[in-house]
């Protein structure tokens, strides 16, 4: 007799249009009943700052709870960006267990592994911008399918940002590293679903 495993239920909460649609990407490659399961979404309530993702989360989280349909998994998918309040959106994704799917400083620093082995820390997304332009002229924030475009080098940039982790100060709180990525964490979740 085969028992049916309950749905999950997944909630992915993104920063911005460039994280939404990289996580839309692979939510495609999953089978269809999987797809369904999660719920990727922009929090267009806020200032799409870490802290007001962390906090719209933890809301979104308590509704689940209380109407007995609780999420399964949490994942917030941002960037440091230089924002002044990372350390209380870490503070929360903490207490509250969530996954993230981030980079420090920007996702482009993210995109730029897929290229080269780049340890370098940049100063703000705009200087991640301007290097990523040198090795990836036609990148565009939004118009280009970056998953797909970039799915070839994708275990290059899986090695090199976890290498990067394992050799950045971890004597540093996370939100302080940089460069610092867990984007690949999101990738691993999503290929254990396929199986």
């Amino acid at each position: 007799m085969k028992i049916n495993k309950p749905n999950k239920r997944i909630l992915i909460l993104c920063e911005g249009i460039t994280e939404y649609l990289y996580a839309k990407s692979l939510q495609s490659e999953l089978p269809r009943k999987l797809q369904r399961s999660i719920s990727i979404e922009i929090d267009y309530n806020s200032q799409n700052d870490p802290k007001s993702l962390a906090e719209e989360a933890r809301k979104r989280k308590s509704k689940a709870i209380k109407e007995r349909n609780s999420y399964d998994s949490v994942w917030l998918f941002f960037d440091h960006d230089n924002w002044p309040q990372l350390e209380a959106a870490f503070r929360i994704v903490d207490s509250e267990g969530f996954c993230i799917a981030y980079s420090a400083i920007c996702i482009e620093h993210w995109f730029i592994l897929h290229f080269e082995n780049c340890g370098r820390s940049f100063q703000d997304g705009a200087e991640a911008l301007r290097f990523l332009k040198t090795k990836w002229p036609e990148y565009h924030k939004t118009k280009l399918k970056h998953y797909q475009l970039l799915k070839n080098y994708l275990d290059t940039a899986i090695e090199r940002a976890k290498t990067l982790r394992r050799n950045v100060q971890t004597d540093l709180p996370k939100y302080q590293r940089n460069p610092y990525f867990t984007i690949d964490k999101l990738i691993d979740f999503f290929n254990h679903l396929k199986e």
